[in-house]
């Protein structure tokens, strides 16, 4: 088999956030790549190029190739694609590689070797399994928070040349790798995390960190990923007991991070549901045996996202306080993002804003006030507001003289005066607050 160098064309099919950063990182180290991508994550590798903001790797502005399908001949194609697209993706993926060429699957899931052997032989197929924090968080830029250890191995053990030639490719790189002995426990094990977090957090909305530390979440976890292990023994794969015990409390470098499931959702995209979920289901139930938690957690999600849905903002209230001598209002927060605020929170379903925000502030500060004196300063919307995902925030303002003590989410409640506002404040909050004393200013002139 030919040697593999920098010069040798690498082709990504299915470049969102983990395509786009092994590619990149591959291009960083001066291979020929091409990243297949779609949508405006497209327009703009094509237009401004790839960047890459890593936790380890530093910010990365790189140029790459950019296209919209397979053009031409490869060396090596990585297929990133979502589960359910795979055998879409790979249909004609044999015409567009080399006679010596391969395929690693950088892909969620345990079948979708399979799902590619139908169009390549085995032993040109790489699986492989991969830890790592990434998200597209706009056109174009990945974010790299957690990780990024390498794992694949061979499909075919009685051929491990191709595995050979892939990892003298990713020595010339900066990547973090691991050539798995048994490259299938490895992917049940990736497997067995992606059951418990994913589907949870598509379903909850909620980050990696809040769902391991809820007792009752972590123990729901920790049933679902006993059904996984199940399944794994009758495919012939033996994940250590230790190993699936701890699986639920495995969240270093992860307590904020969102799940690829939960990333497409606020994408508005259909999350890979089939793919984690379906293996244990369908593997249990060919031995005659249920799956009663994954059932109900995938039920749920087709329900939920199985079909076009739409996902908005969430929906929130602030209150700026005002006393007689001009002094502001804040908070200091119990909970993350941390620092002084504005009195506020989510408005629930079925209340009108004006309510959730004299709700809100009776219920942290305990300074009760009527409807009918409030008056609204503005909406605010800019989808990086909020650091746990996108809100939008009616934001009202009233004139009151009361003590503040705090409550609820609150730490601390006290008034500053304009010239003396913390540093530390949450949100957007001295934007509003800027807004606010503008307003106030003009009002006064008038």
């Amino acid at each position: 088999m030919a040697e593999f160098h920098s010069d040798k064309k690498i082709a990504v099919l299915g470049a969102g956030a983990v395509g786009s950063f092994y590619g990149g990182m591959l291009a960083k180290s001066g291979f020929d790549v091409t990243l297949i991508a779609r949508g405006k994550h497209l327009e703009a590798l094509q237009s401004k190029g790839l960047r890459i903001e890593s936790y380890r790797y530093g910010n990365l502005d790189l140029q790459v190739k950019a296209d919209s399908k397979l053009k031409g001949v490869y060396d090596v194609i990585i297929v990133s694609t979502k589960s359910e697209d795979t055998a879409a993706a790979c249909e004609n993926i044999g015409n567009h590689l080399s006679k010596n060429g391969f395929v690693v699957s950088l892909q969620n899931g345990v079948d979708n070797t399979k799902t590619i052997s139908q169009f390549l032989p085995i032993e040109k197929i790489i699986p492989s399994r991969i830890y790592v924090g990434l998200s597209v968080t706009a056109p174009g830029v990945v974010k790299h928070s957690a990780e990024g250890i390498l794992g694949f191995g061979a499909a075919d053990k009685t051929d491990k040349s191709y595995v050979d030639a892939f990892e003298r490719i990713l020595s010339e790189t900066e990547l973090e790798y691991k050539v798995e002995e048994d490259i299938l426990q490895a992917q049940w094990k990736k497997l067995l995390w992606n059951l418990a977090f994913n589907p949870l957090s598509a379903l909850l909305e909620s980050t990696c960190g809040k769902l391991s530390h809820d007792e009752e979440i972590n123990d729901l976890m920790h049933k679902i990923v006993e059904e996984g292990v199940r399944a794994a023994r009758y495919r012939g794969v033996d994940v250590p007991e230790s190993y699936a015990v701890s699986v639920p409390d495995r969240i270093k470098g992860l307590e904020n991070f969102k799940t690829s499931m939960l990333q497409d959702i606020e994408k508005g995209k259909n999350p890979e549901i089939d793919g984690i979920i379906l293996p244990v289901i369908t593997t249990l139930k060919d031995h005659g045996q249920n799956a009663p938690y994954c059932e109900t957690i995938y039920k749920s999600l087709k329900f939920k996202y199985g079909k076009k849905f739409i996902y908005t903002p969430k929906l929130t209230v602030d209150m700026i306080v005002e006393n007689e001598t001009g002094e502001i209002l804040l908070i200091k927060r119990k909970n993350p993002p941390h620092g002084w605020a504005l009195p506020g929170g989510f408005v629930d379903y079925g209340e009108k804003t004006e309510d959730a925000a004299v709700r809100e502030l009776a219920e942290e500060t305990g300074i009760s006030v009527s409807v009918n004196n409030i008056n609204l300063l503005g909406v605010y919307s800019d989808p990086s507001r909020d650091p746990r995902g996108h809100t939008a925030s009616v934001v009202y303002y009233v004139k009151a003289n009361a003590e503040a003590e705090a409550a609820d989410d609150a730490k601390e409640a006290s008034f500053f005066v304009k010239n003396n506002i913390p540093e530390d404040i949450a949100f957007d909050h001295r934007k509003i607050l800027d807004d606010y004393f503008g307003k106030l200013s003009v009002r006064r002139k008038t």
